[in-house]
């Protein structure tokens, strides 16, 4: 039992990328500043860094925004994808760290 309220309690960090995610206070940090992240927001970024690289469908995240499966269009994947952009590119301006890929979802490129 006490293993597994420990994974809860961790923070995935990636000093190489410099994104820092905490779950358990819905906070994200990139390059050391903070994300004001809504909890949609942080789901998202938080399911697209747990592989980052792989490609996400956006049925697929759809399920990890909305645990209590409500009815919602896939394109409010997209939506949320660009408020998430917005906010990372305060952070790092010149880069584009979520990329759509044509036809299938998106992915996470830190």
């Amino acid at each position: 039992m006490k293993a597994v309220l420990r994974r809860g309690l961790r923070t995935d960090s990636d000093e190489s990328t410099g994104l820092t995610l905490d779950a358990t206070r819905y906070e994200a940090m990139l390059d050391g500043k903070t994300l004001d992240l809504t909890p949609v927001e942080f789901r998202l970024l938080n399911t697209l860094a747990s592989r980052a690289g792989r490609i996400f469908p956006r049925g697929e995240l759809l399920d990890s925004l909305y645990a209590d499966h409500r009815v919602v269009s896939d394109r409010t994947v997209d939506s949320h994808v660009k408020n998430l952009r917005r906010k990372l590119q305060k952070v790092r301006p010149t880069e584009d760290l979520v990329h759509s890929v044509y036809g299938v979802g998106y992915k996470l490129e830190v």
